[in-house]
């Protein structure tokens, strides 16, 4: 007998294999179901020690049992068994124990159960109101636990949640699933149950005869996917039922089929891949269909329509990676019609929108001091004005930086190269389109700046810019034209910050003006303004030398900017900033439209301001006003606001409807969001889109959600009533439901 304190160590009066049976019991015990694997008996050079602590060991020679009682505990590589009692047959090799029954893994993990027996060779195991956590994700718990054979167990009583459980047990988790038999299988890695029951607080609300998830300890695994499920307008009532591959520890495959009430099915397939040096995303969607309108009426053809979305990314060395991006649907609407999800994500560094899809091949090498990338662009419009002759491909667009510090008078060096050639299917006569033909340029240009404090504070920046570029044009069907312009300018940034510091506001106020000249006779009917079509004169771009981005635009002559920034931030890290300025020049160009700001000799006035807050307020706005009659020409305005459990957000811009040759965009909108946080868990949702041009809501919808930490539930009703061709008004009603590590259910 060996009392409490003392560790007995008996090897010596067992053979080996007994320990081994010990240690297998161990294994076994160890998983989630208390008997769910076959760990197979340790060789000799394998064998270790098992170190057993309790607090009164006897061993009975006559019966061949060795028995371990208070405050058991056995350990054995990395494993450790806690029991109130162990009983251990040195003939049959079975092992029973009971008692709050403990089996604590190499990481940690723990499995209860009040009792647990097996034989030595582990063909049979049976434990007792076990209860186990599953990964991070899930808790299990069964009045008996069986196994047969090496790679499936059998739960009876189920019970099964990834909701917190209450420590106190006076209050059920959010949801859990209840069943009166369960089956794990080893080899599938999935949970099935027989007879289950969906309850919500405690509450039965859906039976389901047969259900099956993955062991959310295994991580991946195949199977089927929660369905989506819905009904709109066009499409009718549909249900997509997703199946998911998990092929490889490198790579899935999510394939799914969705039918349609009043059109035929799609098929999508989403597949992952991760290798060593970087990753391929694969998105593709196809049907075979007529067109249809906004109330799935159909007419045409029936012909194969499709969509494919993909990227990839791939590190080379330390400073070169490359990477692609794919974007194409088979006809402008495709994407609308079916409600499907890619346009406008992030696929390289070209971003597209709902409007503008572009296929990209690039590289990238970048440090601290350099840059250069080489880029591939194909465009595709889907607006209905959208001409696929004029849309360009990009090939190539090239650009490369080198900065150098302190190489001349102390300042910064910064070379620049930049190449663009760009085709078009079609060329027509300019009085078509300006936008016709090849193009191709090639732009080397350096630039040097200097920051110096003089006098009382002030700061002075002289800079100057030197930049060559050579074109290749063609000025009628298959008629080029070579040839070259040489650009530079020169002038000097002062301001002079004045600072106010207090007890807990600082306040800086500074002053800014520029000055720069360059040179006149940029302007050549040959050349397209290409790369600078949208820009506009405002806050971010005031005091630039040359406001006009990229390349193909050049702004001439002499030009002075002048202005005044403030901010002022508390120690507490709340803040204030405006900024308020405008821009002269010596003479109009007709380059430059009306929305640049830069068409007349002197700019608009253009202020900006933002504040923050914290999480109480937060705003910003951007205004731009007429220089002689202060009327405000352009206004984005944008707020945030939270108190208690109320929370409001809010969009507002206006410009001249001149600016935008674009009728279909509203040269007005306001869009606005409202929010409240109710009990346990519920907030409701509003929020409001609207064109005041056309006085019409472009986008309405209420939501009510419900969030823990296990669980999702929103239900939403959304309408639209902006028209894109034969796709008008819709509305729809949206449920999801999303249960943690059993996944999301619904759909609009």
């Amino acid at each position: 007998m060996v009392r409490s304190g003392e560790m007995a160590d008996r090897s010596a009066e067992r053979t080996p294999w007994t320990w081994a049976a010990f240690a297998a019991a161990l294994a076994v015990t160890a998983s989630p179901a208390a008997v769910l694997a076959q760990t197979p008996a340790p060789t000799e050079s394998q064998q270790e020690r098992v170190l057993l602590e309790a607090d009164e060991v006897l061993h009975d020679e006559e019966a061949g049992t060795v028995t371990a009682q208070g405050d058991v505990q056995v350990r054995f590589q990395g494993r450790t068994m806690r029991a109130d009692r162990l009983i251990y047959d040195l003939n049959s090799g079975g092992i029973h124990a009971s008692g709050d029954v403990q089996v604590v893994l190499e990481d940690g993990s723990i499995t209860h159960a009040e009792e647990i027996e097996a034989d030595e060779a582990m063909n049979v195991a049976v434990a007792s109101e076990l209860r186990a956590r599953l990964g991070n994700q899930g808790t299990l718990a069964a009045r008996t636990a069986l196994r047969h054979g090496e790679n499936e167990s059998e739960l009876r009583a189920v019970v099964y949640t990834s909701c917190p459980l209450c420590e106190e047990g006076d209050r059920p988790p959010t949801w859990s699933l209840r069943a009166r038999r369960a089956v794990q299988d080893r080899d599938s890695r999935t949970i099935s149950y027989q007879g289950a029951v969906l309850e919500v607080v405690g509450a039965p609300i859906l039976y389901l005869p047969y259900f099956a998830h993955p062991d959310p300890s295994v991580g991946r695994a195949s199977g089927f996917l929660p369905p989506n499920i819905g009904r709109n307008r066009r499409l009718g009532l549909f249900y997509g039922q997703p199946y998911y591959w998990a092929a490889s520890p490198h790579s899935d495959l999510t394939a799914s089929l969705r039918v349609h009430e009043n059109v035929n099915p799609l098929l999508r397939a989403e597949y992952r891949r991760r290798f060593w040096s970087g990753y391929v995303n694969i998105d593709g969607t196809v049907t075979s269909e007529q067109l249809f309108d906004n109330e799935g009426t159909r007419f045409g053809e029936e012909e194969w329509r499709s969509s494919i979305f993909a990227d990839g990314r791939f590190t080379i060395n330390d400073f070169w990676r490359w990477g692609f991006g794919v974007e194409r649907v088979s006809e402008d609407d495709f994407l609308a019609r079916y409600e499907i999800p890619g346009a406008g994500d992030v696929r390289g560094p070209f971003l597209g929108d709902t409007n503008r899809l572009i296929s990209q091949l690039y590289t990238i090498g970048q440090d601290s001091r350099s840059y250069a990338s080489v880029s591939f662009i194909d465009i595709q419009g889907l607006r209905p004005s959208d001409t696929a002759d004029l849309l360009p491909t990009v090939a190539p667009y090239a650009d490369a930086e080198r900065v150098y510090i302190d190489p001349w008078l102390r300042g910064q060096v910064r070379l620049q190269g930049n190449m663009a050639l760009i085709t078009r299917d079609d060329f027509d006569s300019p009085a078509t389109s300006q936008y016709d033909g090849d193009t191709g340029r090639l732009s080397l240009g350096a630039t040097w700046r200097k920051d110096m404090i003089f006098g009382p504070g002030m700061v002075l920046s002289p800079f100057a810019q030197i930049r060559g570029d050579l074109y290749h044009v063609e000025t009628s069907a298959d008629d080029y034209e070579t040839f070259s312009r040489a650009l530079g300018l020169a002038g000097a940034e002062v301001s002079w910050p004045f600072m106010r510091p207090g007890d807990d506001i600082d306040v800086v106020v500074e002053p800014v003006v520029m000055a720069a000249y360059g040179t006149e006779d940029a302007e050549d009917s040959r050349i397209f303004n290409e790369d600078s079509l949208g820009f506009e004169l405002d806050d971010s771009n005031l005091f630039r030398p040359n406001a006009a981005p990229n390349y193909d635009l050049w702004e001439p002559g002499a030009r002075i900017s002048a202005g005044i920034r403030a901010t002022a931030r508390t120690h507490t890290g709340e803040s204030a900033s405006v900024m308020f300025g405008r821009r002269w020049r010596n003479d109009a160009d007709p380059q430059f439209s009306a929305r640049s700001n830069l068409n007349d000799t002197s700019s608009d006035w253009v202020a900006a301001t933002q504040v923050n807050l914290g999480s109480l307020l937060a705003g910003e706005a951007r205004v731009r006003l007429d220089d002689e009659s202060l009327e405000v020409r352009r206004l984005d305005l944008g707020v945030r606001a939270a108190i208690s459990r109320f929370s409001a957000a809010a969009r507002y811009y206006q410009y001249d409807e001149s600016f935008s040759p674009d009728a279909q965009t509203p040269s007005e909108e306001i869009e606005g969001s409202v929010g409240v946080d109710l009990a346990y868990g519920w907030r409701m949702q509003a929020g409001l889109t609207r064109d005041l041009d056309s006085d019409i809501n472009v986008r309405q919808d209420i939501r009510a959600i419900y969030e823990d930490d296990c669980t999702f539930l929103e239900i939403a009703y959304e309408r639209r009533e902006r028209q894109r061709g034969v796709l008008g008004p819709d509305e729809s009603i949206q449920i999801r439901i999303g249960l943690r590590s059993l996944g999301v259910f619904g759909g609009s």
